[in-house]
């Protein structure tokens, strides 16, 4: 019988149980038991890390960037230094208050707002990948 790992922690954790006592409620060994949440984090520790998470997250941030330099990006293939460079503009993006991506109303609101005849309102002759049917004119036609 596997050993419930959650109801085990909960036990050792919010009853102060020993791991006898919690194997013979999960009909366990109580080597399974030690075995099973020997490694988990002890209560305390995990509230103090919530608390602080934005903080802790903070420093492992700049710990890592720290890290980062011309000799480690140059050894990156370019696949991954672009998709490093598109999460960190949608992060600048996040942290400025600005949107990360564009929805198709966002972008119909926005060509009806230009007024036609100003020259500046082009009809799209062929709509980018994942953008079939939708067309860049006032009318829909």
């Amino acid at each position: 019988m596997p050993v419930d790992a959650a109801g085990a922690l909960s036990l050792r954790n919010n009853h102060n149980l020993s791991y006898s006592e919690i194997a013979a409620i999960q009909g366990v060994s109580k080597q399974a038991i030690h075995k099973t949440i020997k490694h988990l984090p002890d209560k305390s520790i995990v509230d103090a890390y919530k608390q602080d998470r934005a903080d802790i997250l903070a420093a492992q941030q700049v710990r890592l960037l720290n890290s980062v330099d011309d000799a480690c990006i140059s050894k990156a293939r370019l696949s991954e230094r672009m998709i490093a460079y598109a999460i960190m503009f949608d992060k600048e993006r996040l942290e400025r208050g600005q949107a990360t991506s564009y929805n198709m109303v966002d972008i119909r609101a926005l060509v009806q707002a230009i007024p036609v005849g100003s020259g500046v309102q082009q009809e799209i002759q062929e709509p980018p990948s994942g953008l079939e049917g939708v067309r860049g004119d006032r009318n829909g036609e």
